[in-house]
């Protein structure tokens, strides 16, 4: 997981080489190398609004649901990013969480399970695993509310 963040943090240092475009601002109203460096540490991840973050790895991506307003994804390492209006839950079944939201041209579909899920990379445990597939494409990681 140090490793993804590691990542995500160098990607967000790097300045783009072509000026940003309404498609690559993915509707939140910057690039998306700028939008992975507002993202907020763990650390500073509740004080900011945040209830429930995942993550993944192969490609890079992050996930944040905040407490009350948005979902916001980014991925491909920050190379996509896109908010979402925060809307009500779905429970498919016991022990699922569903989240489906449209914005900016993007659907989003988010399942969250309450299912203990293990970092490939690091090893590093979290207590559900998440998928999030974003205009069709299955993103798969691990979550945990902050």
């Amino acid at each position: 997981m140090r490793a993804l963040l590691m990542a995500l943090a160098l990607v967000a240092c790097e300045a783009p080489e072509t000026p940003p475009t309404s498609e690559a601002d993915g509707g939140l109203g910057m690039h998306a190398h700028d939008a992975l460096a507002a993202m907020p540490s763990w650390e500073n991840a509740r004080a900011a609004g945040v209830d429930f973050r995942a993550v993944g790895s192969e490609p890079g991506w992050m996930l944040d649901i905040h407490q009350q307003n948005r979902i916001v994804l980014i991925w491909d390492y920050g190379e996509g990013s896109a908010e979402f209006p925060l809307v009500e839950p779905t429970y498919p079944q016991e022990g699922a969480t569903r989240y489906d939201a449209r914005a900016g041209g993007h659907t989003l579909a988010v399942t969250i399970r309450r299912f203990p899920c293990s970092d490939p990379m690091s090893g590093e445990q979290f207590s559900a695993s998440v998928e999030a597939v974003i205009d069709g494409r299955t993103l798969t990681g691990c979550g945990r509310s902050v």
